[in-house]
């Protein structure tokens, strides 16, 4: 049972649907009589409701026949530019625009309305041009002004466009959307702070833009603040708890604080409500993975995997899964999936050439090695392992000459002299393994070596021997 105030509203709703309706039908048969019954803000009324509908080719014959009747008014051209803007029809939609100017060349807002269709059509230069024209006519226009500071945005000028809303503040302080421009241009420029104050002036106006609130949270976690993040995408939530983008990036923010169990619940809630979005569905498997739950990790970066088969980071990353699982011919596997879609990529060179070791493919690994080298020059790490599969593959110049150069780059490093000593060990020069030895143990004289030392202990008690002798 309705209530009585509802059932004068529908009553009332379904009387103005019919009165448009009328005036439709009529424009629709060119009934001449209907025109003393139009004003400009009835037949705007028509077009709004037209338009709501997806009705765009009845409300451009209304317009036709408008136009019959008033073929000078520019008002009416702006109206049918307007709709073939609806309908993502640009090209006529500023041929409209121009004829209407053509009419009133004065009138600003036609002027406006024809820079957003250029803005909506990707013609940003055009754009500009045009809301500049509305400027040189009214520099303190603040609708040319806002637009042209969105438009400013998208080519990425955001200086030019902070200049653009912060005049509009000047003009009038509440101002609510260019407090909020600012804050999003701030917050690209890495001006974080400026940012923050822009979302809060904002929010201080309008509380309930769970997009506002969204946006500080992101400011705040660049900031590093990442409780204050939280309570800003809380905020959020509570206006709008199927924002999935807010739990996802509430989810980042427990991760970042090392909240991995937090950060996983939100994850899961995200997913519920965009099941099939990448991004979190490789963050969470990241978290797994963290948590040491590899088999959920390595579901769900195949689950990543299924929604986009160019996502290389759920392969590499799957393939640390299985490699921390010991299964090396499936890290294999996924690093070199990985590496047909990104191929330059040291860190993931690095790794396959780990898996291929431990799978016994030593010239591959060698050949890896090199690959990362050759991507990543000053990464010792990669050189010292290197330096070590050489030394098993007997290929003894090049792992001294890759140690050398170690000793070189990093003198005070102990690893390149324990290998160093391994190798002279086993060329039988233990005079110079014992003296890279002695340099090893000063820097680092709690470690053991690297390599079996019982193995060389008998090399070096005959050779001392000898020495004593």
């Amino acid at each position: 049972m309705g209530y009585p105030d509802d059932i004068e509203y529908e009553e009332s709703s379904k009387k103005i649907n019919n009165e448009r309706e009328r005036l439709i039908n009529a424009l629709l048969k060119n009934n001449e009589g209907i025109i003393s019954e139009l004003d400009i803000e009835l037949v705007d009324d028509i077009l709004n409701y037209l338009i709501e509908k997806n009705q765009f080719d009845k409300a451009l014959i209304c317009i036709e026949s408008l136009l019959k009747f008033f073929p000078y008014s520019n008002e009416i051209w702006q109206r049918k530019a307007v709709i073939y803007d609806h309908k993502g029809e640009y090209s006529k939609a500023i041929e409209c625009f121009d004829k209407a100017i053509s009419i009133n060349p004065g009138d600003e807002e036609v002027l406006i309305n024809k820079g957003i269709t250029y803005d909506n059509a990707g013609k940003f230069r055009e754009a500009l041009e045009t809301f500049e024209q509305v400027l040189s006519l009214s520099p303190n226009n603040i609708d040319a002004l806002f637009n042209k500071g969105l438009v400013l945005e998208k080519l990425d000028e955001f200086e030019l466009a902070t200049e653009c809303f912060s005049r509009i503040i000047e003009l009038e302080p509440m101002h609510k959307d260019s407090y909020y421009e600012l804050g999003y241009c701030y917050d690209y420029t890495d001006r974080l702070e400026e940012a923050l104050v822009s979302y809060d002036k904002h929010l201080s106006i309008i509380p309930f833009n769970y997009n506002a609130w969204y946006n500080r949270g992101v400011v705040l976690s660049r900031m590093g603040r990442y409780y204050h993040s939280i309570e800003s995408y809380e905020t959020a939530l509570s206006i709008n708890p199927r924002f999935a983008a807010a739990w996802y990036n509430k989810g980042n923010a427990y991760a970042a604080l090392g909240i991995l169990t937090r950060a996983v619940e939100d994850y899961l809630t995200a997913l519920s409500l965009n099941r099939k979005d990448v991004f979190t569905l490789y963050n969470l498997a990241g978290a797994y993975e963290q948590l040491g739950r590899y088999e959920e990790a390595i579901e769900t970066y195949t689950k990543a995997i299924s929604f986009d088969k160019s996502h290389y980071e759920s392969y590499f990353n799957r393939g640390n899964c299985y490699y921390q699982l010991e299964d090396f011919n499936k890290a294999l596997r996924d690093y070199n999936h990985a590496l047909s879609i990104f191929s330059d990529n040291a860190e993931l060179w690095y790794a396959k050439a780990d898996a291929e070791y431990n799978t016994g493919r030593f010239a591959e690994a060698i050949s890896s090695y090199r690959k990362v080298l050759l991507l990543d020059p000053e990464n010792h790490e990669a050189k010292l392992d290197l330096a070590n599969i050489l030394i098993e593959c007997e290929l003894y110049d090049e792992a001294e000459e890759n140690l050398k150069s170690l000793t070189i780059c990093k003198p005070e490093w102990a690893e390149p002299y324990y290998l160093l000593s391994k190798l002279y060990f086993v060329t039988g020069e233990i005079e110079k393994g014992l003296i890279n030895l002695e340099i090893a143990f000063a820097f680092n004289p709690h470690e053991r070596f690297e390599y079996n030392f019982e193995d060389d202990w008998e090399m070096i008690i005959k050779f001392l021997l000898s020495r004593t002798g």
